[in-house]
């Protein structure tokens, strides 16, 4: 079921809306004023917030403002408490963003049914935004066969005029009229041919790659226990053959997921950030682990420049890139990225762009399957 913080300074109340709720098998969090509410949220993310609004020293109403000012808080529903002659502060309470209220005395069906209706609202919500990047995937599929057409045109072509120059030069030995300067500049057209072949052939390859990522969100998840110390240590001596510096903190002993799609999310976000982030060579790419509630959460920064101008929306879009055109840059990794955590994981995911550069949160459930 869900995780549900109430706040409230009565005790009382906070034991009947207790009763109420773990009666219905959710797991509750009590806390008899804001400020220790705030400190619960900290450690605790919970699915959904019941608050009195009239409490001493930090009410309900700016115990709600005060979240509103954290993206990762900012989207928790509140449903606030209040005596039933107190429209007045149910009024200003739906205004600073509380998504619904209840009356006191509590009964239990109002409760409930409150509740209920903000949960089901949270799970439309999860999945409407699965099934837009199940779109965008699709769309992405038919973006991908497309843009392959270009590169590989390319490298027919290239490999064709080669051919046509070998040709000629082999003519020409036989016929024994091959000069020096034919020989010289044939060598040169071959050189060029080749390499704009292998330029367009990477562009491919990078297609291909990006393509067997997807094919990764459908196929079986194979969850296991993985050291989270050993994942991450291989993890990093992977991206030092790179020349990548990758900083790695674990504060927690084991991460319940497939293992290969993680590496697939994690080598993606490396790869970003050093094709288009502008890192500060001074600082290092850091990956932190850490046991949330009922998930294990991973801390994604790069101290570079951020979105350079897109929007998180646009990052997340296929074939949206900062090096447009580069063989190696096709602007897939990021929308691809997404859909791994969101399905191949099950998990959830924050973009930011903050002082440490562009910043990703994963969570992963402890028994995603």
């Amino acid at each position: 079921m869900a995780n549900v913080l109430i706040v409230d300074d009565v005790a009382e109340n906070l034991q009947i809306l207790q009763l109420i709720l773990r009666n219905e098998g959710h797991k509750v969090y009590a806390a008899i004023s804001a400020e220790i509410a705030l400190t619960i949220v900290g450690e605790h993310l919970p699915d959904l917030i019941i608050s009195d609004i009239k409490m001493p020293q930090m009410d309900g109403l700016e115990f709600c403002k005060e979240l509103k000012k954290s993206e990762n808080t900012a989207q928790i529903p509140i449903i606030f408490v209040s005596a039933q002659s107190e429209t007045d502060n149910i009024v200003a309470a739906l205004e600073v963003g509380g998504v619904d209220y209840i009356t006191k005395p509590f009964k239990p069906a109002e409760v409930i049914a409150r509740v209920n209706t903000q949960l089901k609202l949270i799970e439309a919500h999860k999945l409407a935004v699965r099934q837009h990047l199940s779109h965008v995937m699709n769309q992405m599929v038919v973006g991908v066969a497309h843009e392959i057409n270009t590169p590989l045109g390319t490298a027919i072509t290239a490999v064709t005029h080669f051919d046509g120059i070998l040709h000629e030069l082999r003519s020409a030995f036989d016929g024994q009229t091959l000069s020096a300067e034919q020989l010289s500049g044939g060598l040169v057209d071959s050189l060029e041919s080749a390499g704009l072949c292998e330029r367009s052939l990477i562009r491919v390859a990078k297609f291909v790659k990006m393509l067997k990522e997807i094919a990764q969100v459908e196929r079986p998840s194979n969850p296991r226990e993985i050291e989270a110390s050993d994942f991450l240590e291989s993890l990093k001596e992977r991206w030092q053959d790179e020349n990548v510096h990758l900083n790695v903190g674990t504060y927690t002993n084991i991460i319940f997921a497939d293992d290969e799609v993680l590496s697939t999310v994690l080598d993606n976000l490396i790869a970003n950030s050093v094709a288009h982030g502008k890192l500060d060579k001074a600082k290092p790419i850091t990956i932190e682990v850490e046991q949330a509630e009922q998930a294990t959460r991973i801390i994604f920064y790069d101290y570079g420049q951020g979105l350079q101008n897109l929007t998180v929306e646009e990052l997340l879009k296929p074939f949206v890139t900062t090096k447009r055109g580069n063989a190696g840059h096709v602007g897939l990794s990021a929308a691809v990225t997404a859909n791994l955590i969101t399905n191949a994981l099950n998990g959830s995911y924050q973009v930011f762009e903050k002082e440490r550069g562009l910043e990703w949160v994963i969570q992963i459930p402890v028994r995603a399957g």
